[in-house]
Formats: C-alpha cells, structure tokens, sequence
C-alpha cells in the first residue's frame, strides 16, 4: 500500500517538472566560506532569519571544489564521482491537488557515481533525492497556511536544539510521514544551519531497511532565504534490503510479521531496539559514512 501511494505521487511530482536547462558553470565561491552573511530579516516574507553560525576556521576538505548555479561545495569522493545542477522550474500551487504537486523555482544537485543506486530515493536528481534548494519567500507565498509553520517550527528547532526532537521540519512535503528519527545531529554550513538525520517515510509501520532508509538535512540559510534540503540513500550491513524482505542479514533485527495480532505494539518495540542499533553504528560503518555526508553538508554555501 505504501509502495503503491508513493509511486503515484512521485510519478505526478515527475510528469509536472520539466528540466529546461543544466547549470555547468563552475567557480569560485564570491565569499570566503569562513565568513557567515549577517542576518537580514526583511528580506523575506513572515520569515525570520536564523542566527548565523559562529565563525570557524574549517579544516582542509578533501574532494572537488565545485560551484553549480551559486552553490558552492566540496565534493568528496567517499560520496560521488561528479555533481550538476539544474534549475527547475515553479509548479504553481492548486488546491485540488496534492502536497507535492507545487513548489517554488528551485536549484537542484544532482550526485553521479554516487555508491548507492536502485532505492526509493536516488541521488542522481531522478526524484526528490539529491540536494535541493528552496527559495523560502517564494515557497511561503505559494501556500502560507501549510508553509510558514514549517519554516518557524524549524527556526525553533534551530533555536533550542532539542536532544530529542519530537519532529524534524521537511521541505519538501510528503504524502507520510517520518516513521523514526536517528543519528540527530546538528549541524552548520558554511552559512547556516540545519540538522541532520536518518529517516524513512511512510504510510505505515515500515520495517527499517535499506531500500528505504535515507540520509536527511533540513536547514535554513542564515540571512533566511533558502532552504536547504538533502535527501541521500543510505545503507547499513546489517539492515534487511527491503522493507518486505523475509531474510536479515547476519547482526539485523527481524521485524514482527504483519499478522501478529499484537503488531502496533511488536513494532513499537522493535523501534526502540532498531533504533538504539542505529544510534551506536559508527559513522563509518554505514554506506556512504556519516562522516562523509556531513563534511559535504558542512562545505555547502548558498549564493544567490
């Protein structure tokens, strides 16, 4: 059921988006990545701009230096070969359709060679998968009620920074909902912030699994323009590969059958086990590492 619903969103969020071009310009950043923009709250709608990021002297990033469409990054080779970037272009909003079904102009990063392939989330730019960034302003305008909640409740999270957050704030809205949150970590850009996590979305109780399962960074841009999201597949050894696979690798935790007349509550406990599993695996142990997507994450600059 969930397989079936998704598929149809995505097939329509597809048919509604046509590529007009490919951005291939590529230089330098026109700010050293150490400085943060100073915050300039006017210049967005019932926006708020995020406090910036403290200053920091960054350590050498190992990878290739890249400006696509005024994004700047540097991307290491633990998670792709090459990167490009298309403007894609606005869906107009319409209140007889679905969630996904209009969003502003966009810049959108697609990731070539990236180690992972053939899950619900690509990174090649094939979906929603890849880096996106969202003009907030223009997406708010589109549809404020559904909107600008989302973008203040993720200037609270950024503010407060809870351990444990009941909710992580996303950009772009799905058609379900986070089933589980792991590996929540805080972290800035060269000129915002954000957080990042582990997640899979769903209409149901979904087994936690590889075809599903993606790596997921939310955050704002500090003069609050853009936000940024990421949404990048993510493997761990010891996850079954699918979410209706009947084998688990050696070291996984099978997940409760669909029959067991106590279900919703077998797989409430079997969250909490899964979970403590994903939150001890070190960084380097899943595919691609943690490590790795943070410090692309990290590297990031948004221009206009």
């Amino acid at each position: 059921m969930k397989r079936i619903a998704l598929i149809i969103i995505i097939g329509l969020f597809l048919m509604g988006c046509s590529l007009p071009f490919t951005i291939n310009w590529n230089t330098p950043p026109t700010q050293q990545i150490e400085t943060p923009v100073q915050i300039n709250a006017t210049e967005t709608v019932d926006v708020i701009a995020t406090e910036p990021p403290a200053a920091h002297t960054a350590a050498p990033l190992n990878g290739i230096e890249m400006n696509l469409g005024s994004i700047y990054m540097v991307l290491p080779p633990c998670m792709a070969a090459n990167a490009t970037g298309t403007l894609v272009p606005a869906v107009p909003y319409d209140e007889f359709n679905g969630p996904m079904e209009y969003y502003p102009e966009n810049r959108k990063i697609a990731f070539l060679g990236y180690p992972l392939s053939g899950g619900f989330f690509e990174a090649n730019g094939s979906d929603h998968g890849g880096l996106t960034i969202y003009p907030i302003a223009d997406f708010v305008a589109m549809n404020q009620a559904a909107i600008s909640p989302i973008v203040t409740n993720m200037q609270i999270l950024l503010a407060d920074k809870p351990a444990a957050p009941q909710s992580i704030p996303f950009l772009p809205v799905f058609n379900a909902a986070q089933v589980f949150k792991a590996q929540v970590k805080y972290l800035d850009f060269q000129n915002g912030q954000g957080v990042r996590f582990l997640t899979e979305y769903a209409q149901y109780y979904a087994p936690i699994n590889n075809d599903d399962l993606f790596y997921a960074y939310q955050g704002i841009t500090a003069d609050g323009k853009y936000w940024v999201s990421a949404i990048l597949p993510i493997n761990a050894a010891y996850l079954q590969e699918a979410y209706d696979s009947v084998n688990v690798p050696d070291g996984g935790i099978p997940a409760p059958a669909m029959d067991d007349p106590n279900y919703g509550n077998a797989m409430e406990a079997y969250y909490i086990v899964m979970l403590d599993k994903l939150n001890t695996t070190p960084d380097a142990s899943f595919t691609p590492g943690l490590d790795c997507l943070d410090q692309f994450i990290q590297s990031l600059q948004i221009s206009d």
